[in-house]
């Protein structure tokens, strides 16, 4: 139940307008927090434009970062850490020349707004505990379940499989703790034994085709697989799950994420490292030879399915945000 108070506020979900998983969140707690009665709105942080329209808000919700011009120091503010420790630091390091600063280097962003915050929210047990271990003493990183849109992700009649047997999908933001560098290490391998599989990989951003695609077509996948940069709409994502036989979701740590859950609450089956809830099949992590051999004993049966956790609806995701803003409130 969203109390009295709650209700009264006007709550803004500052994030950088990319098409993301990190944007499909904000929109979506927006959305549940308005179903619920809540004045609330997602704004691009870095469009000059839009900011105004959040100044004075009751609770500023940080995806990305915090415009200057809304003083940090005077406002309820919550920070919501999409990625990884592991990947935060790892990006700051690669982006070190030219030195960043500010929201520019997310490592340091995320140091300064762990001090500053009067809350953070994580939505993965593993990473919750990493953040509350550099959390200033008295504050608290909370752990909410995330939620999606399931009246819409669900399964639907295919518009025409996709290709291969088995068919596999990948369409992964390729960050280097979420790439498909060991899939397409892994993947010659599977088609000695599966010869008419056929991998569709998506999101391969134009600016790194330099370096996979020498990789593919060297050891041969290219040749087993329709690779591109093409981002697929959101309708297109839904009818591209109903159409393929797995959907590889191979996050370091196990961690599971947005796209994982769309594919999950579409009936697809989901292949992840150790540790993902949601998955229907585990791989190991680390030698992709193993992962080749996982892969294969997978894809002839041998393996049974996992039972999984649930995906949840935006509503648990939003009374678990609830409860962070009742918290701060007081």
């Amino acid at each position: 139940m969203v109390s009295v108070g709650v209700k009264q506020m006007k709550v803004i979900h500052w994030v950088m307008r990319s098409g993301s998983g990190m944007e499909r969140v904000a929109n979506d707690l927006s959305m549940g927090e308005r179903s619920a009665g809540i004045l609330s709105a997602t704004l691009d942080c870095n469009n000059p434009e839009e900011i105004p329209a959040g100044l004075g808000a009751d609770i500023h919700v940080i995806h990305t970062s915090l415009p200057l011009q809304v003083n940090q120091k005077k406002v309820k503010n919550i920070w919501v850490i999409h990625a990884t420790p592991e990947g935060a630091l790892h990006n700051s390091l690669i982006h070190g020349n030219p030195f960043p600063h500010g929201a520019t280097d997310y490592w340091m962003l995320n140091m300064h707004l762990l001090k500053e915050c009067d809350a953070a929210v994580s939505f993965w047990p593993r990473q919750q505990a990493i953040w509350q271990s550099l959390m200033d003493k008295g504050h608290t990183v909370y752990c909410i379940p995330m939620g999606i849109d399931l009246d819409f992700w669900k399964p639907v009649q295919s518009a025409g499989r996709f290709a291969g047997s088995p068919s596999l999908m990948f369409a992964e933001n390729c960050y280097y703790y979420k790439w498909p560098l060991d899939l397409f290490i892994a993947y010659p391998w599977v088609i000695e034994e599966f010869p008419f599989a056929k991998l569709h990989a998506f999101y391969i951003p134009l600016d790194q085709h330099r370096w996979w695609f020498p990789l593919v077509n060297r050891n041969g996948v290219s040749y087993r697989s329709y690779i591109n940069g093409g981002t697929l709409s959101q309708e297109a994502l839904r009818n591209a799950f109903s159409s393929v036989d797995y959907y590889l979701n191979l996050v370091k740590y196990g961690d599971f994420n947005h796209i994982c859950l769309e594919a999950k609450a579409s009936g697809c089956k989901v292949i992840s490292y150790e540790g993902n809830p949601y998955a229907d099949y585990w791989v190991t992590e680390g030698d992709q030879r193993r992962i080749a051999r996982q892969l294969i004993e997978i894809f002839k049966k041998e393996v049974e399915p996992r039972k999984t956790d649930p995906v949840l609806g935006i509503d648990q995701m939003v009374n678990g945000m609830i409860e962070v803003y009742d918290k701060i409130s007081k």
